[in-house]
């Protein structure tokens, strides 16, 4: 007997007119979410939805989702397929929609967009199967919408992908931080690249050894630069200094053409302070010892923003160049002559 109706429900999906279109899928879609349907007419209900949505203009669509996401009883076959559909759509039901199952999330977050990525990972109470498969591709757009979840289940191994995918994004770092859930370990590894200004909330947030935090640091940096290519770096320095070449200019370009090693150890040179130093100096306090190094270094006021943005962009400033990072630069230009600035770096890099 099921036969029938579903056939005459689907000839009335194929009314061609466009204003009478929208008008049925709208009215059945009402029907639908009026009242619980039987059993037996729940799967013809969702078909004949999913057709009418077929042939539906964006703004039905969009209609049919909003009357369907919140509707507890609504087709199932018919949620999972707005779910599934352009994310103007999917975004709807992934938020408000219940009867989202688990199997569906995961394969959401399998087949879907990045952006129905994106707006799964900020859907409430996700549970660790789906905030994992969400993870694997490492998006950072989704990890970070997954870390500033706070009611999402996050894996150790979803964090590390997070915490590795965080060395080259900033914001994500900091949405990291903003987490209650993470272990002390996690929190530790966390807190080396951040700002300064975020480490000491993490040290009271967590009760985190500040002494190990530094430490670490300090030995990230000065494990960074393979032997071979410090070595070769070095060597190019001595050269560029043997033959009258070696120059804030220098450094400069070095540090633009990705030659880091080399662009350490011109400043250094330059600086009057072992490489060591200054990359100790750098960790510990990224903007202000990259502002005392042009100053030390001689280098045009100028040139600070190109050093600040492309040692940020490689993880070894955990600050964009504004608010306080901008005041604290400015104000080591404004209050720091070269001889000064040099002595300054030096002790910063202590630790060396």
């Amino acid at each position: 007997m099921a036969a029938k109706p579903a056939d005459a429900l689907h000839l009335l999906a194929t009314v061609r007119d466009p204003e009478k279109r929208q008008q049925l899928a709208l009215s059945v879609t009402e029907m639908c979410v009026a009242q619980p349907l039987a059993p037996s007419a729940e799967p013809i209900a969702g078909d004949l939805l999913v057709t009418l949505s077929t042939k539906s203009d964006l703004d039905t669509k969009v209609a049919m989702a909003k009357k369907l996401a919140n509707c507890d009883w609504a087709p199932h076959s018919a949620v999972r397929h707005f779910a599934f559909d352009q994310i103007e759509i999917s975004a709807i039901i992934i938020e408000k929609s219940d009867l989202l199952t688990q199997k569906d999330m995961i394969e959401l977050a399998e087949t879907g967009s990045i952006e129905h990525r994106r707006h799964l990972a900020m859907r409430a109470n996700l549970c660790l199967p789906v905030t994992d498969r969400l993870a694997e591709p490492g998006e950072p757009i989704v990890l970070r919408a997954l870390a500033n979840n706070d009611t999402a289940e996050i894996s150790e191994d979803t964090l590390e992908v997070c915490l590795h995918v965080a060395r080259e994004h900033p914001k994500l770092r900091e949405a990291l931080a903003r987490r209650h859930d993470l272990s002390t370990d996690y929190a530790t590894q966390l807190c080396i690249m951040l700002p300064e200004n975020w480490r000491e909330e993490l040290y009271r947030r967590f009760g985190l050894d500040k002494a190990k935090v530094e430490t670490l640091a300090v030995e990230a940096a000065l494990g960074a630069t393979p032997e071979d290519v410090d070595k070769n770096a070095a060597r190019e320095v001595q050269d560029a200094k043997e033959a009258g070449k070696l120059s804030g200019r220098f450094a400069m370009e070095s540090l633009k053409a990705g030659k880091e090693a080399v662009f350490d150890h011109a400043i250094a040179a330059l600086c009057d302070i072992k490489a060591s130093q200054w990359r100790v100096a750098l960790a510990m306090n990224g903007v202000r010892a990259a502002a005392m190094a042009c100053q030390a270094a001689q280098l045009d006021r100028t040139a600070y923003p190109i050093i600040h943005k492309t040692l940020q962009r490689s993880g070894r400033i955990h600050q964009a160049l504004e608010g306080d990072a901008m005041a604290a630069a400015a104000n080591v230009f404004r209050m720091y002559g070269p001889e000064k600035a040099a002595k300054v770096l030096r002790q910063m890099g202590t630790r060396a």
